[in-house]
């Protein structure tokens, strides 16, 4: 993938980093608490992977959840917030994105400005892409999102459901931004983005102008293409 943006125009066009999701690491710390790759799949770590990618002038991406486990049952960053912070800096990530499952949401206001200054205080710049107003939606919490507050710790943060490969779930996320665009339009500042999740263009449901449509309308956050591998 790395080689693809930087060898065939995609790296041009502003598309400069590969985001790694969840089911990355092994299913346990090490003796010291820090996340683990997975060996099979990352033999020669992260840190070289970041290297192989700031090499050809792209960034790393990496995903880790606030709670006790990821949404895929790898372990979460509860409780682990700075040591995961400093092994992220140390392995020269440059995009951090925190997920919120297996958390109560009401610790999401403490945990998320928490990581924000963990990462801070590592001294390396990276990106913090949070989960936080999503899980409060999903919680029925919607109208205790404080997006001030929401802004202030992250870079960009997911505003509704998770996006599939059909022009329904483009469709209705579309729908509710154009249902809840006081809001969140406000919400947005230079540094910090409404995240309406992935582009889904290309996938085998979407057909060329539905993916146009997508990248109409998303085109004011950030374009993190899908691609499974």
């Amino acid at each position: 993938m790395a080689d693809r943006l930087a060898e065939d125009g995609y790296l041009e066009a502003g598309y400069n980093r590969v985001h790694i999701d969840d089911c990355w690491m092994e299913r346990a710390r090490d003796d010291r608490g820090r996340l683990v790759a997975d060996l099979k799949r990352f033999p020669s770590g992260i840190k070289k992977l970041a290297k192989y990618m700031h090499d050809r002038s792209l960034e790393l991406g990496i995903y880790e959840d606030f709670g006790t486990k990821t949404c895929e049952g790898y372990p979460g960053s509860l409780d682990h917030l700075k040591t995961d912070a400093d092994t992220f800096a140390s392995w020269d990530v440059d995009y951090v994105k925190l997920d919120g499952c297996y958390v109560d949401t009401d610790l999401m206001p403490i945990g998320f400005p928490k990581m924000e200054r963990a990462l801070n205080a590592t001294g390396r710049p990276m990106v913090y892409a949070c989960g936080w107003p999503f899980f409060f939606y999903k919680d029925g919490k919607k109208a205790l999102i404080k997006y001030d507050d929401v802004r202030a710790a992250c870079n960009s943060w997911r505003i509704y459901e998770d996006v599939a490969g059909s022009w329904a779930s483009i469709a209705d996320i579309i729908r509710y931004v154009e249902e809840n665009q006081d809001v969140l339009v406000a919400a947005q500042k230079p540094g910090g983005w409404n995240d309406p999740d992935m582009l889904v263009v290309g996938l085998p449901n979407v057909t060329i102008d539905q993916a146009v449509a997508q990248m109409t309308m998303w085109y004011d956050s950030g374009l993190i293409p899908e691609h499974y591998d």
